[in-house]
């Protein structure tokens, strides 16, 4: 009895399989809440207990309804206007509003020409800023706003087969830094990395998130990465594909467990 219960309350990686995004959310919830790790978040801004699991959720035909359960607390107004703002922004002034947005990181990218033709260097600090010297005289970065989904499509394009078309939120400097000056009251993206893959005729969709509130944000997030994905199927005249979104962290906060209880019967 007691190993039944160690296996049962392990932290390890969970894979759900579903036909529509509505019943993936719907069984995602109930495996969270049955079987998921009791862990504790301790962040400067908020403190709760959660229910947590690595989480792969597969979906094989994400375009199928419900593509939002009847559970959910978002309607479909609500996940299609989250979807809109996710593939074409807030508009310019209220985008620079926030912290920032997957708009902004994913189709606004900010990266240094410089730092791209960097060759390989050791740790030493004197050879990088050398090397950065012989690309940039006066050492500075240049910068540019680079759109990755339209890349990604151009590549796919002249390139069907390409495996390493990867699209990604992450800003290292930045993003790493959660306690330094200017990131006392700010946040990094949850979700890190976009990965299609064109098989077949169809573009798949893969998608890297390390927290995901499963409950509150799951259904919109999903919407609105499953209409990425079918705005570059169409781009590229294919069809879609499945559906496939991994959490690191796929969680329900404590002050949603009575709510989940009542709508799933658990």
């Amino acid at each position: 009895m007691k190993t039944t219960g160690l296996i049962k309350t392990m932290y390890e990686t969970k894979i759900i399989a579903a036909k529509t995004l509505g019943e993936a959310w719907e069984k995602a919830c109930t495996l969270i809440m049955e079987e998921g790790h009791s862990r504790y978040v301790q962040a400067p801004e908020y403190q709760i207990e959660t229910r947590d699991l690595p989480l792969i959720i597969k979906v094989s035909e994400p375009f199928l309804e419900p593509r939002l359960s009847d559970k959910a607390s978002a309607t479909k107004e609500q996940a299609s206007d989250y979807a809109k703002k996710f593939l074409q922004g807030s508009g310019k002034e209220k985008e620079n509003s926030f912290d920032y947005t997957y708009y902004s990181r994913l189709r606004c990218y900010p990266d240094c020409k410089v730092r791209a033709f960097l060759p390989s260097v050791t740790d030493s600090e004197e050879e990088l800023q050398e090397e950065v010297k012989k690309i940039s005289p006066d050492g500075k970065c240049v910068v540019q706003r680079i759109d990755q989904v339209e890349k990604a499509i151009k590549i796919l394009k002249k390139d069907p087969t390409r495996r390493t078309v990867v699209m990604h939120t992450w800003i290292p400097f930045r993003d790493l830094m959660k306690f330094g000056p200017k990131r006392k009251d700010t946040s990094s993206p949850c979700v890190l990395l976009f990965y299609p893959q064109l098989i077949d005729g169809k573009l798949h969709m893969f998608v890297v998130m390390k927290t995901n509130d499963l409950y509150n944000a799951w259904p919109e997030n999903a919407y609105a990465f499953t209409a990425l994905q079918k705005y570059m199927a169409q781009e590229l005249g294919v069809e879609t594909g499945t559906y496939t979104h991994f959490s690191v962290s796929m969680h329900i906060y404590k002050d949603m467990f009575e709510e989940v209880k009542r709508k799933f019967n658990l």
